[in-house]
């Protein structure tokens, strides 16, 4: 998980209607308003913010699209609260949605986790829009470990974590307090902390996340010999990234 924009003030997340949960799982998504300049601005450096943006929007719908596979429900969580109805004109009414609340990222992710046990979700996982290709298998994986009563960590190559996931019982808001947000420290604290408080925690394989053209470029590496008619029609295959990336590989010097 990244920092997310904190621009303008978040909604206090009462302020949103509580979802009615229709399974006992819920996945929150972390999603950023994508602006130009905004989003993937480390890829921006080398791709141009528009494109950096643009690709951001194809990463976002791969994940949902991989996320609305499974049998649990998806929150949105999003920012900056001010851009709800962008929001959703760009991925629909039909979803549910939550405004980020809170002054940094580990509180923002708090702040979600207390919201979906509030409105009665037993097993809650959190991920973000770095991993467009992330296996929908680990995420079953998750599930089941959240089943057992465990912690989940799902640690990202760069020293992140692309997913964490909680039951009500064994929730440890201890990982969201300060942390050096978007370093390499953050995953090997976060276990650290969650260990210590004497936490079962099951650990998933690790994912690269796509924060740099080398990263962009290593993601196109890993697909490109699939087929397009496959990866226009696979959610596994994050079609829209890698459709996205075949019409403008020469653009991106991929």
């Amino acid at each position: 998980m990244k920092e997310s924009l904190s621009t303008s003030p978040a909604l206090n997340p009462d302020s949103c209607p509580d979802l009615c949960p229709d399974s006992k799982r819920c996945i929150l998504v972390f999603v950023k308003a994508p602006y130009p300049g905004q989003v993937k601005t480390r890829l921006g450096q080398s791709v141009g913010d528009r494109q950096a943006a643009q690709l951001y929007r194809c990463f976002t719908e791969d994940v949902l699209d991989t996320v609305e596979s499974l049998e649990a429900d998806c929150l949105i969580c999003f920012a900056p609260a001010a851009e709800v109805s962008f929001l959703k004109a760009w991925l629909g009414n039909h979803r549910s949605y939550l405004a980020q609340s809170g002054i940094d990222l580990g509180e923002r992710m708090a702040t979600a986790f207390r919201h979906s046990f509030r409105v009665g979700y037993e097993q809650v996982l959190i991920v973000g829009s770095d991993s467009p290709d992330l296996p929908r298998t680990y995420l079953t994986q998750a599930f089941d470990a959240l089943q057992q009563e465990q912690a989940v960590i799902g640690p990202s190559e760069d020293g992140g974590y692309y997913t964490l996931g909680f039951t009500p019982s064994n929730f440890c808001p201890e990982v969201f307090g300060p942390l050096p947000w978007s370093t390499p420290q953050v995953y090997p604290q976060t276990l650290s902390i969650l260990k210590n408080a004497g936490a079962s925690v099951h650990i998933l394989p690790p994912w690269p996340d796509i924060d740099t053209l080398e990263d962009l470029r290593q993601y196109f590496l890993r697909h490109q010999a699939q087929d397009i008619n496959q990866i226009q029609t696979s959610r596994s295959l994050a079609s829209r990234s890698l459709t996205y990336l075949q019409d403008h590989a020469k653009n991106l010097s991929i």
